[in-house]
């Protein structure tokens, strides 16, 4: 039996995306206590700061960006690009797409959180003298789903609504 290896990443990033980086910081000296304060180090130079929002109050960092956050833009930003790609593929200009998204945190049986589910509530501004009907809208939105590798490498469910 043999199998093939997919490309992890476009060849001129190598396959590095990203660094994380980390530290105890202010909370070195404090048994058990640590901070969930973080960098992201992206490819192309882009730094940021990424905390966690589920720790109590008093435990969290004053940070810009957490994991939970940034996995549900991540979702809805490549549903857009999907969307995006269908909606121009089928000769429709658009001058903006706007989304409102929602991250629902589940439970799992043995008591672990996870984000169960995204709602993606987007609207979008067509160019002008362009018409698309709703129909034609709610085809994109199955294309995006379809094509978009962020979903596809999910198990979130991902909920377009009012589209």
């Amino acid at each position: 039996m043999s199998s093939q290896k997919a490309k992890a990443s476009p060849p001129d990033e190598g396959g590095h995306l990203v660094t994380i980086d980390w530290a105890r910081g202010k909370w070195s000296g404090f048994k058990g206590q640590y901070s969930r304060q973080h960098r992201w180090h992206l490819a192309g130079g882009l730094v940021l700061q990424v905390t966690d929002a589920m720790p109590p109050p008093g435990f969290r960092d004053d940070a810009r960006l957490d994991a939970w956050r940034a996995y549900v833009a991540a979702i809805s930003s490549g549903h857009m690009l999907a969307w995006l790609h269908a909606a121009f593929s089928h000769g429709v200009e658009v001058e903006r797409y706007l989304d409102r998204t929602e991250g629902i945190l589940g439970s799992l049986p043995e008591g672990r959180t996870w984000v169960s589910e995204v709602i993606l509530h987007p609207k979008v501004s067509l160019s002008a003298g362009q018409q698309a009907s709703a129909a034609e809208i709610a085809h994109f939105h199955d294309l995006a789903r379809r094509d978009c590798f962020i979903a596809c490498s999910v198990k979130t469910r991902i909920t377009v609504a009012d589209a």
